[in-house]
């Protein structure tokens, strides 16, 4: 049986081929059409499942949608009328009361209802065959993480901006049935209430959480605006939490996040994302602390009403590593997993799952062992990539790591382009910029001169699993890079490079089955300089998404201050630097 699940019309759209009950394929389209967080139909990722498992559109048996609109339809009049004393206000600051800015994704409903005839528009030289399935948002979130977990038994936790109307999901899943056991609505939201924030810290949509996770190390979070800002969000009984919504305007419209009333307590909003006051600062670092008490409350209460020992966590704010790290420390489950592309893309391998699992009854057999499900690449691609680009190169089946390994210890930079592409946002080790994190100086060079980026943003470690807790405060496997540690005392300005002006940094675990390169390249480095830990960094220029093909990483290496690109079995410098790589011949 061959299913394919999709989403689109919001943010980072994505494919997912799932045959005879395994995963095969997945890839978010911005990694093909190199457009960052593309929401179309992802029509290419669509054709690389096709192309991978050689195969056509008219062989597919179900197609899956990551969005039921018939809900929406059911509860957005009673939330506009909710809100329509707003339009006054609204029409004489001459900004717009659209539908599309009261809920974004409501402009796209006709849109989603008519993607059969779509999809056959788009393929019209085949007859289809396939049965079409909206399934509920959250519920492919949580399918995407328990239904790529180990475990039999779980409880389950998605948190993002909104569904349909579920801002959050707790559940609790067996075999082949997902439990829904509380929810929260619209319009509280975990998600929109840290974006809100991340807005009038300066930060843009979508990409603003990830960098006010960043910026929060930088403040206090234990001062006033703290006590504050923990008064705006009510836990409730059944695990879930209200906000006071007089402090925010995302409800209502998308031109801001934060109220005036908001702005009055905490400051006025600023324009650009640079530049914070001690009081800003603090502002950021109070927001992630509610959020991290909203997550260990969440926690708790499933841990209470499940009984299990096992955690899933998907939903864009599933990627709080910060959260998800004071989970795994609490100890409050004994086990956890969180699904890699737990934001929107990964609902495209969710929907799927709960198709093939809670709708057809097919058996469990597929267990997220890696997160390179995208597409690969041979030896004739890579070269013709390099010589495009006229670029000296060896191919050798000598040992290049330990190469990379002696260039990482004299202070080099590298691209490292491996195996099949990364699914989810962050780079695992197959599309990565790699550095020395012993260097102290190397966070400034690669922001500056590399990722061309804010100065303040960390860098994350990626180090063999074995030695994790050597380094770090905890041992958990975190091969996703999905939680944050804190470095030991004993080795604090020994990593500067990686270590945050909190201590933490964001973990990716790596062992031989999962990404035997890598595994080859942290053993070597351990060699030359004693640590098995480096800089992990996603290989792409400013602007652009995670390189994808040899010709992405190859073209960004020509442009970027890199010293050499490790690529498949082929060493390349740059011109004028052939010397340094003769010895590989």
């Amino acid at each position: 049986m061959k299913i394919l699940g999709f989403n689109c019309y919001g943010h980072d759209s994505a494919a997912t081929l799932v045959i005879d009950n395994k995963v095969v394929f997945a890839v978010e389209e911005e990694r093909l059409t190199r457009k960052k967080h593309y929401g179309g139909i992802p029509i290419e990722s669509i054709k690389a499942c096709l192309d991978f498992a050689k195969i056509k559109m008219s062989d597919i048996d179900h197609v899956t949608f990551f969005w039921k609109p018939s809900i929406s339809y059911s509860k957005i009049p009673v939330f506009l009328f909710k809100y329509w004393y707003k339009v006054p206000a609204l029409l004489k600051e001459q900004r717009s009361f659209t539908v599309e800015e009261n809920l974004g994704m409501l402009n796209y409903l006709s849109q989603m209802n008519r993607l059969p005839k779509t999809l056959q528009e788009l393929f019209p030289n085949e007859k289809m065959k396939f049965k079409f399935h909206m399934i509920e948002h959250h519920l492919c979130h949580a399918a995407s993480t328990f239904f790529s977990s180990p475990y039999e038994e779980a409880a389950i936790m998605t948190i993002d901006g909104a569904g349909e109307w579920n801002t959050c999901l707790m559940a609790h899943g067996k075999g082949n049935k997902i439990t829904k056991l509380a929810a929260v609505d619209t319009p509280y939201s975990l998600g929109a209430f840290y974006q809100a924030v991340s807005r009038h810290l300066g930060f843009k949509l979508i990409e603003g959480p990830g960098k006010l996770m960043g910026l929060s190390s930088y403040g206090n979070p234990n001062t006033p605006v703290y006590d504050k800002m923990k008064k705006l969000i009510t836990l409730t009984s059944n695990g879930g939490f209200k906000l006071d919504m007089s402090y925010f305007s995302y409800h209502y419209t998308r031109k801001t996040g934060v109220s005036e009333k908001f702005q009055r307590d905490f400051g006025p909003s600023k324009k650009e994302g640079k530049d914070w006051s001690e009081h800003e600062l603090n502002v950021a670092a109070a927001v992630q602390h509610v959020v991290e008490d909203v997550f260990i409350h969440m926690a708790k209460h499933l841990k209470k009403v499940t009984g299990s020992e096992n955690l899933c966590i998907a939903g864009g704010v599933g990627l709080n590593s910060v959260a998800n790290g004071l989970i795994a420390s609490n100890g409050i489950f004994k086990n956890m997993f969180i699904q890699p592309a737990a934001g929107d893309s990964g609902t495209s391998l969710g929907s799927a799952m709960y198709l093939n699992h809670c709708i057809l009854g097919n058996k469990r057999e597929y267990v997220m062992e890696t997160a390179f499900l995208g597409p690969g690449y041979d030896d004739d691609t890579y070269e013709a990539a390099i010589k495009k680009y006229n670029l000296p190169y060896v191919k050798t089946q000598k040992r290049y790591a330990e190469f990379a390994a002696k260039k990482l210890a004299e202070g080099k930079i590298l691209g490292w382009f491996q195996g099949r592409l990364e699914f989810g946002p962050r780079a695992l080790g197959n599309r990565s910029i790699i550095a020395n994190p012993l260097v102290a100086e190397m966070k400034n060079v690669l922001n500056a001169r590399v990722k061309f980026r804010e100065g303040f943003r960390p860098f994350a470690a990626i180090v063999l699993e074995e030695d994790c807790g050597k380094y770090f405060d905890c041992a958990y496997p975190n091969p996703y890079m999905l939680m944050v540690y804190n470095v030991r005392p004993e080795y604090l300005g020994k990593l500067p490079a990686i270590t945050h002006v909190d201590n933490s940094v964001r973990i990716q675990t790596i062992n031989k089955s999962e990404n035997p390169h890598m595994q080859e390249l942290l053993e070597a480095f351990r060699k030359e300089t004693g640590y098995s830990v480096l800089i992990n960094t996603s290989f792409n220029i400013k602007g652009e998404p995670i390189v994808a093909n040899p010709d992405d990483a190859v073209r960004s290496f020509a442009v970027a201050d890199m010293d050499y690109l490790v690529i498949g079995n082929y060493v390349v410098a740059k011109p004028g630097d052939e010397k340094s790589i003769e010895s590989l011949k």
